[in-house]
């Protein structure tokens, strides 16, 4: 991969490194929650969040420490593949949060990640598309 490629999922996993990371550890992720609906208030929208179960709290730190793996090997190993198999992946991630936000009403602040979604997507594709040299 050229350097400029190398940058580019570099970039997005560093980025997902920091956002997962803060979702993968009990202590850190009420406080990202807590952050997320205070912007959301901010917006207009509900800014407290609602009450989370054990089991929501246990896929939020999932999510996070499977976020932050691939973000690991990504960093450590970053290759043409791996740059396009997020790129599909954030496509389809964030049709998912566009999906809960407009059909089951999950706060607007979400809107946020979509387009740094679709902007990882974006990069990854036009910079990975076509085999290096």
């Amino acid at each position: 991969m050229t350097p400029a490629q190398l940058r580019v999922v570099r970039g997005c996993a560093a980025f997902d490194l920091v956002v997962t990371g803060l979702m993968a550890l009990p202590l850190t992720a009420g406080l990202f929650v807590a952050v997320l609906y205070a912007s959301n208030g901010w917006l207009g929208g509900e800014a407290a969040a609602p009450p989370f179960a054990a089991v929501h709290w246990l896929f939020v730190n999932i999510a996070g420490a499977l976020g932050v793996l691939w973000a690991v090997a990504r960093l450590v190993e970053p290759t043409r593949f791996l740059g396009l198999a997020d790129a599909v992946g954030r496509a389809c991630v964030g049709g998912l949060i566009l999906w809960h936000v407009f059909a089951n009403g999950a706060p607007v602040v979400l809107l946020a990640f979509v387009l740094t979604e679709w902007l990882g997507t974006g990069m990854q594709w036009i910079m990975l598309r076509k085999a290096g040299p």
